[in-house]
């Protein structure tokens, strides 16, 4: 039976495995989950909650249930082009999620390395005839290596899964994917899906995993150097004041966003012992927990280096490249008192590279004495006044993702960012609003817009005048970029959508319709994406005397921002800390 040696992994478990319970469907061998759209029964979950019943229960036969309930799940019509992948959800018609197979064959990896001996060989048959279906679909996906999460799932099932079925070829497959990825991205010097409060935690378990169980030395050596890698590539974006993962980050859900408790958080909170790491926040309202069993019964290799960043709070400045080829670069400033994070254009996978809209192109944590501690600063481009709550697409089971749907260039010199927005093609779709927001959660202070104190409800401005706010420990201060009229609305308005403060900054704001000249960000009518942005700082409060004084530096800094022809030209301020950006309109999409 299970025996786990730390507090934080026994109240992890307990936590995972009664909430499990809680929605365990008995009649039909399933764990549910809850959506703002109804209830569906998810066979990642319920895998977790069959391993969990196998560590801790005399009687396997509920455990075994479930697992042979998951493996229904699996398609195996003749003809159907994914066929070995799995249903993501039981209610599916079909193999919607590609990612499906990976997840199912790591949870079925998980369960037999841990508890084979208590698997019957009936059921053991059935498990060995799915992974080898599922790892022929894994063949057929060949997953792209930028896409890390999903690849470092490939390389453990190819890894654990040939060892569990005997085929050494499956097995030298994923060894050589792994040493493929593990050159690739030292070369790049951070992994391609970097700094996910999600998705970095699915890459450190995949290749925990792999130490842990592989029996190939050479697997579990490389793998054991790239945990320690993704350890330390993590722990130089945390930011201990605050416990949020820093910006920018390539993939963030809502709940990364705003800063409620992540996968990531629960592998910290084994490591860390900080409560905070997994408790709530007024900012979201769901749980935001994942995945507590398996980090519970995991095993972490954390350098000792790494470990101490997790708790050292100092000033530092991050630059990485996790894509050299491509040219995407971050920033990362961390103070005692904030962490302002950008990317220097959209986050993309694949060959050529497919931009996904879960990132964070700007993104600020900063401390203040109120609960929860801190606030949140983010950027978003949103179409046809998008609002928290409203769903993204129409096929959405979730409504509170808050997508990017713009595109953008970024620079950052420490506490100083220019992110300049434009459009993504918008077909043949009518539009009635095109805006760039700067959404604001934890405001607890004054808001000055030009020279007139904003209380609440709208307020119009032009986009000449500067934005200076109090929030928390900090003055952050926002001077919108002249933007880019297709219509005649508003330049700037302040608003507030549910507890976020917003400054948004319009290129349309009118009555439904077509844009052609941006319809395919090309063709006859087209000259070069529209302009919008802002320029962003954000200081200590105790380096400043008030608001004023330190609206008054920030409006007082030179600030250019030309076009000639289709190239943009962005500076601000003067000397060592004076911030440039310079991109071509025509390719801006």
């Amino acid at each position: 039976m299970l025996e786990l040696k730390d507090k934080q992994s026994r109240e992890l478990f307990d936590v995972g495995i009664e909430g499990a319970r809680e929605k365990y469907d008995g009649d039909l061998g399933l764990v549910h989950m809850e959506t703002t759209e109804g209830s569906w029964h998810s066979p990642r979950s319920s895998l977790t909650f069959a391993i969990a019943l196998l560590l801790t229960e005399d009687d396997a036969s509920e455990a075994e249930r479930i697992i042979l309930k998951v493996l229904t799940m699996q398609e195996r019509r003749d003809g159907d082009p994914h066929y070995g992948n799995f249903k993501w959800l039981y209610e599916d018609e079909a193999v919607t999620d590609l990612n499906a197979v990976e997840f199912v064959l790591e949870g079925l990896c998980n369960i037999l390395m841990r508890c084979r001996e208590r698997i019957s060989e009936a059921t053991w048959g059935q498990i060995a005839e799915a992974m080898r279906l599922g790892l022929q679909e894994i063949d057929n996906l060949n997953v792209h290596w930028t896409y890390t999460n999903i690849y470092l799932l490939d390389v453990h099932n190819r890894i654990l899964g040939g060892q569990l079925l005997g085929d050494d070829s499956i097995a030298q497959r994923g060894l050589a994917r792994l040493k493929d990825w593990a050159e690739r991205t030292r070369a790049d010097g951070a992994p391609h899906e970097f700094n996910s409060a999600t998705y970095s935690a699915v890459q450190i378990n995949a290749l925990s995993s792999i130490v842990e169980f592989a029996g190939n030395a050479e697997a579990r050596v490389v793998a054991l150097g790239m945990e320690e890698f993704l350890w330390r590539h993590v722990a130089v974006h945390f930011h201990p004041p605050t416990l949020q993962l820093a910006g920018p980050h390539s993939r963030a859900y809502r709940r990364d966003v705003v800063g409620a408790p992540d996968y990531l958080k629960v592998l910290l909170y084994k490591l860390l012992g900080e409560p905070k790491l997994i408790g709530g926040t007024p900012y979201y309202d769901g749980s935001g927990r994942e995945g507590n069993v398996i980090v519970a019964i995991s095993e972490y290799n954390c350098p000792p280096d790494a470990r101490a960043l997790f708790e050292r709070v100092e000033t530092r400045e991050v630059h990485e490249t996790p894509d050299r080829e491509e040219g995407l670069a971050t920033v990362t400033y961390l103070t005692p008192a904030y962490a302002l994070g950008t990317m220097s254009q959209p986050y993309g996978v694949g060959q050529p590279p497919e931009v996904w809209p879960g990132h964070d192109s700007c993104i600020l944590y900063f401390t203040k004495q109120a609960e929860p501690g801190y606030g949140v600063l983010y950027m978003r481009y949103l179409v046809n006044d998008r609002r928290v709550g409203q769903f993204v697409y129409e096929s959405s089971k979730e409504a509170r993702d808050l997508w990017e749907e713009g595109t953008w260039r970024g620079a950052q010199v420490r506490n100083t960012a220019i992110v300049a927005y434009g459009l993504l093609a918008r077909g043949q779709r009518h539009v009635h609003s095109l805006r760039l927001d700067l959404r604001l959660l934890g405001l607890d202070g004054e808001v000055i817009a030009g020279d007139s104190r904003y209380a609440d409800g709208e307020v119009e401005l032009p986009a000449s005048e500067v934005v200076a706010i109090v929030a928390g420990d900090v003055y952050i201060g926002v001077r919108p970029l002249a933007p880019t009229r297709l219509g005649h609305g508003p330049d700037v308005r302040l608003w507030q959508d549910g507890q976020e403060q917003i400054v948004s900054i319009y290129n349309y704001d009118g009555p439904p319709r077509q844009f052609w000249e941006y319809r395919s960000l090309a063709g006859p009518f087209y000259k070069g994406n529209v302009r919008n942005g802002a320029v962003l700082r954000v200081a200590d409060r105790a380096g400043h005397d008030s608001l004023e004084a330190f609206r008054d530096a920030f409006a007082a800094e030179p600030l250019v921002d030309t076009t000639e022809g289709s190239q943009r030209t962005i500076s601000f301020g003067a000397g060592p800390d004076a911030v440039s950006l310079s991109y071509d309109l025509r390719e801006l999409s």
